[in-house]
């Protein structure tokens, strides 16, 4: 896509996200004057019957008109246009250049009381206007605000998972209901996760949002109350008791128990007392912004990331690369790529960015040399090579700012949170005789093999036992697994796991509190069983936020997928 001129105007400039909807690009618009910057989405189509194209461009053309209504508010990007082409669909927005305020939300850096009320307050306004035209935004979160440069006002966007009020029921193409979770884990209410979202889900996900601010924690590291599901916050920061009770209110685990509109909230933080001795602000975040900058071909694309100290990832201070979505930040279609392969994190007492592998069993490479175990520091015209794909460092800048004002283009991650599958076996690697004879190549990566196909439910739902045989599905035909029965021993499930990889994961050690398995696959589920850190679990089935797992006692439920890792 990238140098594209789409519907002869749009030049495609670079990639800014991709999801399981689509992808946001960067264009210049070249019949205008000075030839303008804009953010173009192009949403992905599954099907090629006309019956669901016709619906999918009467979505479209719904989706558009909403909008282009939305976009009247002058902290809301503006649609610009939208067309179809060859059944593929694009939407045309306005750029906000300026920073998110995730930048501002760093961990450990605490804000104060009147800097949060008046954060809550500005987005407020724009969320008054979003309900009234019917509208539930259902991923408001940090990195979808941006703090505009040219006012510093904060402008909501990523408007791809609006859902119209009066249309409730779940979207139809022939005999499939659409049900896919949109949301970010953390902001996101028990409503939501079962697919019922309503106007207070937003303000539970604004109120969170004042939590982080005030604590410096990421909400999905607190803790919440076993008995009532409530969030535990207060023990993080002393703030006004009617300010905590505010919060309280806007974060109630059951939304009958939330304040119903914006409207309430607003006049809720007007009745606060104003404070006699203004609050200072804590631990303010650094000044200087390190950055670099990744570079690689997928197919004919030149694909490019931007990582930052103190970026907002996956896991707080490490960018993760490899071919597993729920893992990884970075995410590669390359085969021979490991599902979770290596991490990129900032040292800031050594102001450098380092390499970290993570695949004792497929080393990266990096600038000619096997990165056997460890970390390595990376420069700007280093090359890495994991599998057999090569990426460039093409850049790496460090810039000083003043009073944490850091512009930078925002980053839409996904049109809507859809469940990710398990990815494939990594391919195997021709033997290297010679790293030294044989370094990466200096222009561009090895012609990709095609993509593997993806293993979905390989062990049947809703059985506890497997028998003499489980016919796989694999690459290339069917493979018969002689499992016996599984839980009797942990040898028998450590090899039946061994013969099954991509359905083997392990309880992270790196967790703040260990996970416990649930009922159901949603966060008010009950909990029955706690699970030991480096414990070795079977994965069933995905859903949502979810993996369905078994343990080696032939115990089954449900965990956060972000709570496992994959095998070595």
């Amino acid at each position: 896509m990238i140098g594209q001129l789409l519907a002869g105007r749009y030049k495609v400039l670079q990639i800014l996200a991709e999801g399981g909807f689509g992808q946001t690009y960067i264009c210049s618009d070249i019949h205008l004057p000075g030839k303008p910057k804009c953010v173009l989405k192009h949403l992905k189509t599954t099907s090629t019957s006309p019956e669901t194209l016709e619906a999918a461009r009467r979505l479209f053309q719904k989706e558009a008109d909403t909008l282009q209504q939305l976009g009247n508010h002058g902290q809301i990007p503006r649609l610009l246009a939208y067309f179809d082409d060859n059944n593929q669909f694009y939407l045309v927005q306005e750029l906000i250049e300026g920073h998110s305020l995730s930048r501002e939300l760093l961990p450990g850096n605490k804000l104060s009381q009147s800097q949060v009320v008046a954060i809550l307050s500005e987005i407020l306004s724009i969320l008054q206007f979003v309900h009234s035209q019917g509208v539930i935004h259902r991923d408001i979160k940090p990195d979808n605000l941006i703090r505009r440069a040219s006012d510093n006002k904060l402008v909501l966007i990523d408007f791809g998972a609006i859902k119209q009020l009066r249309n409730q029921t779940a979207t139809k193409t022939g005999k499939h209901n659409v049900t896919l979770v949109v949301g970010t884990r953390g902001y996101m209410p028990s409503e939501q996760i079962r697919r019922l979202p309503r106007s207070s889900s937003d303000i539970y996900a604004l109120g969170m949002i004042g939590i982080q601010a005030l604590t410096g924690v990421y909400p999905y590291e607190l803790q919440d109350d076993p008995n009532t599901g409530e969030i535990l916050w207060e023990h993080l920061r002393e703030v006004d008791p009617a300010f905590a009770e505010v919060l309280n209110k806007m974060t109630r685990y059951h939304f009958k128990e939330r304040y119903q509109t914006v409207d309430e909230v607003i006049q809720a933080l007007k009745g606060l007392p104003v404070p006699e001795v203004p609050d200072v602000v804590e631990n303010n975040a650094a000044s200087v912004v390190y950055e670099l900058t990744l570079e690689w071909l997928e197919g004919n694309d030149l694909k490019t990331y931007k990582i930052t100290n103190n970026q907002f990832s996956k896991i707080p201070g490490k960018i993760r690369i490899g071919r597993n979505p729920p893992d990884c930040d970075v995410v590669l279609l390359e085969p021979t790529v490991s599902a979770l392969h290596v991490e990129i994190f900032f040292n800031p007492e050594k102001e450098k960015f380092y390499l970290r592998n993570l695949r004792h069993k497929n080393p990266p490479i990096l600038d000619g040399q096997l990165l056997l175990a460890g970390e390595m520091p990376l420069s700007g015209s280093s090359i890495l090579r994991l599998g057999q794909q090569n990426i460039t460092v093409k850049d790496i800048t460090s810039t000083e700012y003043t009073n944490n004002c850091i512009p930078a283009y925002y980053n839409s991650k996904n049109f809507a949170a859809e469940p990710q599958q398990p990815v494939v076996k990594t391919a195997r690697l021709p033997k290297i005789s010679s790293i030294s004879e044989q370094p990466p190549s200096t222009t561009s990566p090895l012609k990709p093999t095609p993509e593997m196909p993806i293993l979905k439910n390989v062990l049947p739902l809703g059985v506890k036992s497997i028998g003499i045989a489980t016919v796989l599905a694999s690459v290339g035909g069917f493979a018969l697994v002689n499992a016996g029965n599984l839980g009797k021993t942990n040898s028998q499930h450590n090899n039946l796991l061994s013969q099954l990889p991509e359905q083997c994961r392990i309880v992270r050690s790196d967790l703040n509190k260990l996970p416990k398995l649930r009922h159901q696959p949603h966060r008010d589920a009950k909990t029955f069983k706690e699970l030991n850190k480096g414990e070795k679990l079977l994965i069933l089935d995905d859903k949502g936020y979810f993996f369905k797992v078994k343990l080696s006692d032939d115990t089954e439920g449900w965990i956060f997928y972000d709570q496992v890792r994959l095998c070595d």
